[in-house]
């Protein structure tokens, strides 16, 4: 009876310690992100951006928000801690809930200093327009090189500018505070995007058939139908989750809108 009462006993601690102490280290792992600057389209917790930078970037975010209603953020930390980037830049996406909550048009520049690396998270709503070939050869071209000589104010003025571009001629606005860059000048067109994008889908397509007789491409069909009409509600309740309940209200915080991302994007170091 004594050797029942201790294991009781015991269960019975391993239970509170599971019910109590886990939701706790839960809420700490989530809110591991800072909290957003009141300049809400520049977030330099490393104190690396002029005070004319910081107000460019804020001026063209603004405008853009204005006149498109998407979210375009930077963000510059010390270090990610041992962290992936994707999956950094991904959560913190999330938890800020950057861009419209209806629309998910976000768009995150993240760069780690000590890390050397960067990545551009792209919301939902805008995964057509900002594709990830087009996002890496922006970034690699104009700032990748400013990076290496710590002229980081630049390279990432730079990169904002057109992809701020960018996304007004998708709403068929204009950004009169934008600096305008000549992005063909580099060899950064939409033909080229498209013709690698393609070759990419050709390639992947003979692979399938030659290989796997097209059961990925099934697979995937299936998956997408599926998630077509089954997937909507409970990504919903999961964005609701997120933003309402694990991110302890950042949805929204600062003026965002409780947008998402679905891992699109790219990513680099320099």
């Amino acid at each position: 009876m004594k050797k029942l009462a201790y294991k009781f006993k015991l269960l019975t601690i391993i239970l509170i310690l599971v019910f109590f102490i886990l939701p706790i280290c839960k809420v700490q792992a989530v809110n591991k992100f800072p909290n957003p600057t009141e300049l809400k389209y520049v977030n330099d917790y490393v104190g690396i951006l002029k005070d004319e930078d910081k107000n460019y970037l804020v001026s063209v975010g603004k405008e853009l928000e204005d006149k498109t209603g998407a979210q375009q953020v930077v963000v510059i930390i010390n270090s990610l801690e041992g962290r992936d980037i994707e999956s950094y830049s991904n959560e913190l996406f999330r938890s800020w809930g950057i861009g419209q909550k209806d629309k998910d048009n976000g768009l995150l520049i993240l760069v780690s200093i000590k890390d050397r690396k960067w990545r551009v998270e792209v919301g939902r709503g805008l995964e057509g327009v900002i594709t990830d070939i087009y996002s890496h050869r922006i970034m690699e071209d104009y700032a990748v090189s400013d990076f290496k000589n710590e002229d980081y104010g630049k390279g990432i003025k730079d990169a904002y500018s057109i992809f701020a571009d960018k996304i007004a001629s998708e709403y068929n606005v204009t950004l009169e505070k934008n600096i305008k860059q000549n992005i063909n000048k580099k060899g950064v067109s939409n033909e080229e995007e498209s013709s690698n994008g393609l070759i990419f889908i050709v390639g992947f397509l003979l692979v399938d058939f030659i290989f796997f007789r097209g059961k990925i491409i099934r697979f995937l069909l299936k998956l997408f139908f599926w998630n077509s009409f089954f997937g909507g509600r409970n990504d919903d309740w999961h964005d609701d989750n997120w933003h309402n309940n694990d991110s302890g209200g950042f949805g929204g915080f600062g003026g965002f809108g409780g947008g998402s991302s679905g891992g699109g994007g790219s990513s680099g170091d320099w």
